[in-house]
């Protein structure tokens, strides 16, 4: 597999992509109450098994057209640490034998945030959640799982597995100091993932589809961005490592491609393209300051936003990891702030270890000036892509 990266900044990152999953299954059998039990752990760790407490399922008869057989009907956990999920209000398969489809999804529509809604076309059995857009805070956004089965009373008398799938993108922004340079002293105060599209409708079929392409997001109605933020109680020194989403666990956003923000030729950002953000404050190993600049410093400015463009494809059910590693450059001055848009923060030789993992763990680094890296991820292949040094 051939993967093109290009990056204009001076700043690395790593993307890491997991698959993420979970699977229940429901009893059923010709007098029982339809149920859903357990059957195995997600490699995920937002939503699990364990921490999944409800979900809500639509189901629909294939012979009922005006109508669904029932509507987000909430599954609860029947008890603590139990592996069985029951409705409060029972149904049951119908005695002929006819096949139900059911959609089932956490959290709810409302809970999932404002705007959101569920539409209902019985025709086509298919289910869409419509106008649906991530909280602007990083730490309120909620984590979305889906997923859509059939089952009848004469095929599934033990059980039909249900296989959950996260329906998002998460971001998970890391800093460090790789080889450091111990002559300035990073403090970062918090994270942005800048113009992003903030809305979409989710088609439930389309996401259960067996093509791998398919994500169910249709983005085309909808061209609004959003810069999504996450600020710190307290600042997070880059030398140790910092792990800067570690309370909330990342950004649920939705799955897209990215286009970044053109640092060279659109400074002030005007097309709205993608970037990451850091709220920093730059010193020497001596206390002077760097960044801020001067006159923010002296506007009472403590700390100010350093971005880095990014143009990565965001999918459905992967998690991607951006590393940024600050030993050779700071990234550029965000657009947003008032002065000085898209100047270097610290000027000089550009460099880039970029580490790419995904699921299988493919791990490879290497330097970089040209702003782009050609990569070839041949499982055999154990050779460094880059020659490195």
């Amino acid at each position: 597999m051939k993967q093109k990266l290009f990056l204009a900044a001076m700043a690395a990152i790593a993307m890491t992509s997991c698959s993420n999953d979970e699977t229940l299954e429901i009893n059923t059998g010709t007098e029982r109450a339809i149920d859903f039990r357990t059957a195995m752990a997600t490699r995920a760790i937002e939503t699990t098994i364990s921490n999944l407490d409800s979900f809500y399922v639509t189901a629909f008869n294939e012979n009922i057209i005006n109508a669904p057989y029932f509507k987000d009907l909430k599954f609860k956990k029947r008890e603590e640490n139990s592996t069985i999920f029951v409705s409060e209000d029972k149904y049951y398969y119908p005695g002929d034998g006819t096949n139900l489809t059911f959609y089932a999804y956490a959290p709810s529509a409302e809970e999932l945030g404002s705007g959101s809604n569920l539409e209902i076309d019985n025709t086509i059995k298919n289910l869409t959640l419509k106008g649906f857009s991530p909280a602007d805070s990083i730490p309120d956004q909620v984590d979305f799982i889906a997923t859509k089965t059939t089952g009848n009373n004469k095929n599934n008398v033990d059980s039909v597995p249900l296989v959950f799938k996260h329906c998002l993108s998460q971001i998970e922004i890391k800093a460090i100091q790789q080889n450091p340079n111990n002559s300035y002293s990073f403090e970062i105060k918090g994270v942005r993932i800048a113009q992003a599209i903030s809305k979409g409708d989710f088609d439930f079929t389309a996401f259960a589809s067996e093509s791998e392409s398919e994500s169910g997001w249709n983005l085309s109605a909808y061209t609004d961005k959003q810069i999504y933020t996450y600020e710190f109680d307290e600042p997070k020194d880059m030398a140790q490592g910092a792990s800067l989403m570690d309370k909330c666990g990342g950004a649920m956003l939705i799955p897209q491609q990215l286009t970044a923000w053109d640092v060279v030729n659109n400074k002030e950002n005007t097309r709205k393209g993608a970037y990451i953000s850091l709220l920093l404050k730059i010193t020497t190993k001596d206390g002077a300051l760097v960044y801020p600049f001067k006159e923010d410093a002296e506007a009472g400015k403590e700390y100010a936003w350093a971005a880095i463009p990014v143009d990565t494809k965001w999918e459905a059910g992967k998690k991607y990891v951006y590393r940024l590693n600050f030993a050779n450059g700071a990234g550029y001055v965000d657009p947003e702030e008032d002065t000085n848009k898209g100047k270097p923060i610290l000027d000089g030789e550009v460099k880039f270890d970029v580490e790419v993992t995904d699921w299988e763990s493919h791990d490879y680094t290497g330097n970089m000036e040209n702003g782009e890296i050609t990569e070839d991820l041949d499982e055999t292949d154990t050779e460094d892509p880059w020659g490195g040094e």
